[in-house]
């Protein structure tokens, strides 16, 4: 993914995992080595100072946004967070991302500090808490950003857990959206458009992650695992070539959602139809179109 899901339009259940899950995968290792292995991009001082790729001089004088990728260790926290040039470019956006990011990274200082404290005084070891928060392009017409969010937190315990959201923001409107929030009938509306095509592209890509083996471990028709999961539970990401409109939507689902813990995470990729673009308010159309067949 360029930072998307994936570069070629699709229709069907991904094949292929997308980068921050294949990184997700490997956080048992330190964030350290999960960036020198591209998972992350580069890397910046421990003290916390933003760094970017090196980009060319701004034209007539302006400056040039900047990505930003945020690394900070002690012995209570391993802390990333990172977010693309074209969520610098847009302050607002930018300065809501860094907020949410400060306040848990205290949160999580806060609850390793009182951890570290309780197992000294028990004679057991502490290994430090990470977390990481990366953002994504997945579209990016020229009103609406699409982000994938990819976060990764270890606190303790068996194993780490992980997640993925979406953030769409508004550029005219300077706010940020829900996919909902674009269509004539919110919620209800988007569950109607695509929970038929979703929930079997689902069904078929879990028959293809459990394979005939792995078919016994989850049981009949009432076990969670085999039901098509509640729309509000997943995560609709609009996607599309970079300064394209939008074609298709990634519908995710976190462990647990689709499927337990030891399957991982589902994404399906899905077409916008005409269907799905006559249902747009008509200040969003521009920003998507239907996938063309291949």
């Amino acid at each position: 993914m360029n930072g998307s899901l994936d570069s070629q339009p699709r229709s069907a259940v991904s094949s292929q995992a997308p980068k921050w899950h294949k990184c997700l995968m490997l956080k048992a290792v330190p964030l350290i080595l999960l960036l020198a292995t591209g998972c992350g991009g580069p890397i910046v001082a421990d003290n916390g100072n933003e760094a970017a790729d090196p980009t060319p001089p701004a034209a007539a004088g302006k400056p040039v946004a900047q990505p930003v990728n945020i690394h900070e260790k002690t012995e209570l926290l391993d802390f990333h967070l990172a977010w693309p040039a074209e969520v610098s470019a847009i302050p607002p956006l930018a300065a809501k991302i860094r907020s949410a990011a400060t306040a848990h990274k205290a949160e999580l200082l806060k609850n390793a500090g009182e951890d570290k404290a309780w197992r000294s005084k028990q004679g057991f070891p502490f290994q430090s808490y990470e977390y990481g928060d990366e953002f994504s392009v997945e579209g990016n017409a020229p009103r609406l950003l699409s982000l994938g969010e990819q976060w990764f937190e270890y606190t303790g315990g068996a194993h780490p857990m992980h997640g993925t959201r979406a953030l769409l923001w508004d550029r005219l409107a300077g706010r940020e959206m829900t996919f909902a929030d674009l269509f004539t009938g919110g919620a209800a509306m988007i569950e109607r458009l695509f929970k038929p095509s979703y929930c079997a592209a689902l069904d078929k890509a879990r028959a293809e992650k459990r394979g005939p083996a792995e078919a016994g471990e989850v049981s009949g028709p009432d076990d969670p695992f085999t039901q098509c999961p509640k729309f509000a539970d997943l995560v609709l990401i609009p996607t599309g070539e970079p300064g394209q409109p939008m074609n298709r939507i990634i519908v995710h689902a976190d462990p647990y959602i689709a499927g337990p813990y030891s399957e991982g995470d589902y994404d399906v990729a899905l077409p916008l139809t005409a269907d799905v673009i006559a249902a747009l308010k008509a200040e969003y159309r521009p920003s998507f179109e239907a996938q063309r067949p291949q």
